[in-house]
């Protein structure tokens, strides 16, 4: 079984990283740099790198996610295609923690545990152990940081819905995409394919936050599998238990749509990408008071869901007579008239600033307490990459699907450019 035997303070971390040409150095210690510090720019995965370190600006990543900081400043890297959580150490090394490579689900080895596309990853409430957004399994999956033993703690596999009122571990899931802890340390799921966020009690039991899946298509008639591009999807509805794909009712799906601001979220509709073809989407995060916001992705929102239970619109104009508005407008105005475009992931600075990837547009934006909305990393509607060592607003991003707020710094899941990067703001 491998072990992982380090722990490490954040500004020995974080202290070196390459040019924009990968040649020198730059500091991200500098208040406003971009820096590289992990990832050479090329997709793929190192022979040996499960075994021994490797350096961490030569290391390829296939399409990063997310990443997770931890007090002591031990910086884990979710390296989303290559089905892997690695861990950045102090001595600018690589170093593998779990996952395989291999698209799966197997607990048989619990040091090795398969992963397929892993989406998301934050701490439990003890904060010794990583809870897995598990996306391709259709499951979330529970690895300790002493042991490196994996569990699974809620789904049973099948991309589906139901299970609500009941035992987490027999409930479906559809393309779980992200997690967060409530106030009261349970755990919260944005289950994307199926349009609603769920949580899990103490006791283990699932139950729906917010959302309604709703079935706007017909069922296809007659018996057999389900016409493309809908899967037949087992045991997706049914009171008495679950259906099999000999009857139509299992080939109806979760349809995405815009309802509900300004009322209780039981009542809120979105619109998270399902299917195949999908990419993770509609991440969530808890302020300090419990608000709760999460992105609208292909409705290019931020909204949040208030203590009360009630959806506001955060960023973003909603649809015009039935269609997303998708742009990239209105920094430097109120971020509730600006346009985005695929907004994923959060994070929330120590002044209550709320940051968001915006996918589409290639760069990061925050919104101030006061509701304005600025860009803060990568020039919004260009994609490409270079900038490192000069200013965040300068540099080109690709694709940025995930974001994180780590002592002063967002770190910058640049998954387009097959790196992790990093900005100091203060």
């Amino acid at each position: 079984m491998k072990r992982l035997a380090f722990a490490l303070p954040v500004a020995a971390i974080l202290v070196a990283c390459s040019s924009s040409d990968g040649d020198g150095a730059c500091d991200p210690n500098v208040v406003g740099n971009i820096c590289t510090i992990v990832g050479n720019g090329e997709n793929g995965y190192d022979p040996n790198a499960d075994s021994e370190p490797i350096d961490a600006l030569k290391a390829r990543l296939s399409l990063p996610q997310d990443t997770l900081t931890a007090p002591d400043g031990t910086m884990y890297v979710l390296d989303w295609n290559n089905h892997r959580i690695r861990v950045l150490g102090a001595d600018g090394k690589l170093r593998w923690m779990a996952g395989r490579g291999e698209l799966g689900g197997n607990l048989d080895d619990p040091a090795n545990g398969d992963f397929n596309h892993p989406t998301n990853i934050i701490f439990d409430a003890t904060g010794r152990n990583i809870v897995i957004a598990a996306w391709h399994n259709s499951k979330i999956r529970t690895l300790s940081i002493d042991t490196h033993q994996i569990v699974d703690t809620c789904g049973d596999g099948s991309r589906a819905y139901f299970g609500d009122e009941g035992p987490a571990l027999t409930s479906a899931l559809d393309l779980p995409s992200s997690l967060a802890l409530d106030p009261k340390g349970q755990i919260v799921v944005m289950d994307q394919a199926n349009q609603v966020i769920r949580y899990i009690d103490a006791q283990g039991n699932i139950h729906k936050l917010a959302g309604k899946c709703v079935i706007d298509d017909p069922a296809p008639s007659g018996p057999g599998t389900c016409a493309a591009p809908v899967q037949c999807l087992p045991g997706r509805f049914g009171p008495s238990g679950k259906l099999t794909c000999g009857d139509p009712a299992a080939c109806t799906k979760c349809n995405p749509g815009y309802a509900g601001d300004e009322m209780p979220a039981s009542e809120m509709r979105m619109s998270q990408p399902f299917g195949q073809s999908a990419t993770p989407a509609g991440r969530i995060i808890f302020d300090p008071k419990g608000n709760l916001y999460f992105a609208d992705t292909a409705n290019h929102l931020i909204r949040k869901i208030d203590t009360n239970g009630i959806v506001h619109r955060v960023a973003g104009q909603p649809p015009q007579n039935g269609a997303p508005v998708a742009g990239y407008a209105g920094d430097g105005g109120p971020a509730v008239n600006a346009t985005l475009n695929y907004p994923v992931d959060l994070a929330l600075g120590d002044d209550g600033t709320l940051y968001f990837t915006d996918v589409y547009n290639h760069c990061v934006r925050g919104i101030d307490p006061g509701g304005v909305i600025k860009t803060v990393v990568g020039k919004c509607g260009q994609k490409g990459f270079e900038g490192d060592g000069g200013p965040a607003t300068s540099a080109l991003l690709k694709l940025p699907f995930g974001l994180e707020w780590a002592a002063g710094k967002l770190i910058v899941s640049d998954t387009g450019n097959m790196r992790i990067r990093s900005v100091k703001l203060r």
